[in-house]
Order: structure tokens, then C-alpha cells, then sequence
């Protein structure tokens, strides 16, 4: 069954960019508060045939999405079976992860 674990968190002035986000940090942080501005969350044991699209419509219902990604092998473009969905707010990835941690999607 496809799982949702944990998340991370990072603050982030416009850009989603892993690497930029992870290097300003802790200084986006601190200028932010110390609150985190948004959330990704792992999503493994996806069925090949699960899309972005898919995805985005589950975890919507929860709340606001930034952006998703299901990783693919760079040749085939098909599906590695885990992806990232990216909230623009922690409660509503920790709601996200509450609620749909093993839940089956499409299988």
C-alpha cells in the first residue's frame, strides 16, 4: 500500500528550489520567525500508473498544494513507484499525513 512518511520543512521567499531553499534556511527562518512556510512529504509504494494529477487531487482535499512530483527513470519516464507533494503550509502536510498514511491509491 502506498504510504505517506514524514516530512521536511524549509522556509522559502518565492522559489522551490531544494537546493536554494536548504542553503537559506535557517536564515530565511529566523527572518520568518522561526516558522517554516511550507512542507514536503515522501509518498512511497506508488502503482506505476499513479500521476501527478492523481496525486494532486487526494492530497488538494486536504489542503493547498505548492506543487508534486512522481520520480521517473530519466529514460523511460516511467514511474520509480515514490514522489514528493510539497504544501505551502506544516499543518497541512502534518493533516496530510495524519489522514492518508496508508491509504491505497489506485490499487
Amino acid at each position: 500500500h502506498p504510504c505517506v512518511r514524514g516530512f521536511t520543512t524549509a522556509a522559502s521567499e518565492k522559489s522551490h528550489n531544494p537546493k536554494l531553499s536548504n542553503k537559506k534556511s535557517n536564515l530565511e527562518m529566523a527572518a520568518a520567525g522561526g516558522v517554516p512556510q511550507f512542507a514536503s512529504l515522501y509518498v512511497g509504494d506508488l502503482h506505476q500508473d499513479v500521476t501527478e494529477a492523481m496525486l494532486y487531487e487526494i492530497f488538494n482535499s486536504v489542503g493547498p498544494v505548492g506543487s508534486i512530483r512522481v520520480c521517473r527513470d530519466s529514460v523511460t519516464r516511467r514511474s520509480l513507484g515514490y514522489g514528493y507533494v510539497n504544501f505551502h503550509s506544516v499543518s497541512d502536510a502534518e493533516r496530510a499525513l495524519d489522514t492518508l498514511n496508508y491509504s491505497s491509491i489506485k490499487g
